[in-house]
């Protein structure tokens, strides 16, 4: 018989990771999503989405042994492959295999969006040292007189102050600040890198939007703590609806 070319250790975790990532987004889709426990979403978006980089080291064959439960007919089904080694030596790309392709591809695809975000930084530093600062306490205000939707990033908050009365302005800042005082742009780091990392899974790119929308019900649910209408906002969410320059960042949205 031909021996098949077993797949990569590699290969196989990432297989893994996109499994256990895809469960974590399915189950809060269908559990989660409607709750208005916010903050306890949030841990549960970070915590399972780290945890399921271990959940693919973790050995079960001893328990199934234990049970008894390695030798039932699906499992002693699966063949066990190895690669067959050649003695002699191949030119370079004919000796490159299909799951080396396989990686390659991976490889390329996350090396792709890396640079992508690179890029985005560095034009978001760039856009940071012409933007004029109009407040420098614990958290900065930028101004930038550009047709912006409002957003922060670390512990910087960047508007069009002249877009916006000053009753808008209060519950925007308001807002921002939510997410500079919880931290949320690790959240949304976590995202980026999470789908740099597992690029082929459609559920991650759900996963990122999923995380930055609870963050903004935060925000959100926040502000109306504070008073604040809801109508009102409702409004004001609409009036400043745009195109998002920088997805590592906190969008007013």
């Amino acid at each position: 018989y031909v021996k098949k070319e077993q797949m990569p250790l590699l290969l196989d975790y990432i297989a893994k990771l996109s499994l256990a990532l895809a469960v974590v987004y399915i189950f809060y889709a269908l559990f989660l999503r409607r709750l208005t426990f916010y903050n306890w979403n949030r841990w549960y978006l970070l915590g399972y989405t780290a945890f399921s980089f271990i959940m693919p080291l973790i050995d079960i064959m001893p328990e199934l042994q234990r049970k008894e439960l390695d030798k039932i007919n699906l499992l002693t089904w699966i063949p066990s492959v190895r690669v067959a080694r050649m003695v002699d030596e191949k030119p370079f790309f004919q000796s490159i295999g299909l799951w080396d392709w396989v990686l390659i591809l991976l490889f390329m695809g996350a090396l792709f969006l890396l640079i992508k975000l690179v890029i985005k930084f560095y034009s978001f530093k760039k856009m940071k040292k012409s933007a004029r600062l109009i407040s420098g306490e614990q958290t900065k205000i930028y101004q930038l007189d550009a047709d912006i939707t409002p957003f922060s990033y670390g512990n910087a908050i960047f508007i069009n102050k002249e877009k916006h009365t000053d009753e808008e302005l209060q519950e925007i800042i308001m807002h921002e600040f939510v997410h500079i005082k919880e931290k949320h742009t690790f959240d949304i780091i976590w995202s980026e890198l999470l789908c740099i990392i597992n690029w082929m899974n459609p559920f991650v790119w759900l996963l990122r939007k999923a995380i930055k929308q609870n963050l903004e019900f935060i925000a959100d649910d926040k502000v109306l703590q504070n008073g604040y209408d809801k109508s009102e906002y409702q409004y004001l969410l609409l009036k400043v609806m745009g195109n998002h320059r920088f997805s590592f960042t906190n969008h007013f949205n």
